[in-house]
């Protein structure tokens, strides 16, 4: 287990836990546990970054081991911050691509494990060939699947969709998580566009300075504002804010979409 450097304690113990106790929780049916997201980018902020994790088994969560697991993030909950912050989930080998496979996960904004179906997230995936850590198990590198490029296609546009979504479902919402939510909705919307430009991920942070650079000026001062409000990770949204962070985000929208058909028409021109 090879973690970065400069990580909270707290942060590190939670990730030594995970490695001692799901083993023997989900023995005989645990393949993996790796680390994604901002902890493998070296872009983790300790005010305001999410700890993202994903857990392979050999088949879907059963009964005891659901309850196992439960009453494992309930404990934890009591005993470590970080917990809180926590976005994982527990998917199927060999159909972690497939949208109709099983899925169970514990998420910040519910607090609680919960059985779903699994989007087959290639992000993820991506992510984790790249630079995920392996906490426990069989190499990131190896567990990998090939994301075709039509694969990810769809994944940025379905990304897009969660997060024009997201936005309305918190009009007139003033509470914190609204505001964070909004300047996640915007940078988030900076990382879609980055990879539908280059075919490749980039952090909040990346994805930010190439944005700040390259998209028309009238955006820049609503991705400035949206990286301040992350940063901050409490305050209340406005209409103006709002307003900003929705037509943004219609702007990569029709960026996205407009990259994408490019080698389509190309096809069409042969």
């Amino acid at each position: 287990m090879n973690l970065p450097k400069n990580i909270p304690k707290d942060l590190s113990s939670l990730l030594e836990a995970m490695a001692t106790d799901f083993p023997a929780i989900l023995h005989g049916n645990l393949v993996g546990i790796y680390v994604w997201g901002s902890l493998t980018y070296d872009a983790f902020d300790e005010t305001c970054s999410d700890f993202d994790s994903v857990e392979v088994t050999r088949r879907h969560l059963g009964d005891r081991e659901f309850s196992e697991l439960d009453g494992w993030f309930k404990t934890k909950a009591e005993q470590n911050r970080w917990v809180k912050r926590i976005d994982m989930r527990f998917v199927i080998d060999r159909e972690l691509l497939d949208k109709a496979s099983r899925c169970c996960g514990f998420y910040n904004h519910t607090g609680k494990l919960t059985r779903h179906g699994s989007d087959g997230n290639p992000i993820i995936w991506m992510n984790v060939a790249q630079c995920g850590i392996t906490l426990w198990g069989k190499d990131a590198k190896l567990i990998a699947p090939h994301v075709s490029d039509q694969c990810l296609n769809d994944a940025l546009l379905l990304e897009l969709n969660y997060l024009k979504e997201g936005l309305a479902s918190r009009i007139g919402d003033r509470s914190d998580k609204a505001f964070v939510y909004n300047a996640y909705a915007v940078l988030t919307a900076c990382r879609i566009l980055y990879s539908a430009r280059h075919r490749a991920l980039a952090s909040k942070d990346q994805a930010y300075a190439w944005a700040m650079e390259t998209v028309p000026p009238m955006w820049r001062a609503v991705i400035h504002a949206a990286k301040e409000n992350r940063l901050k990770n409490a305050g209340s949204t406005t209409l103006k804010s709002e307003q900003d962070a929705k037509q943004f985000v219609e702007f990569v929208s029709g960026e996205v979409n407009r990259i994408l058909a490019i080698p389509q028409q190309l096809n069409h021109l042969k």
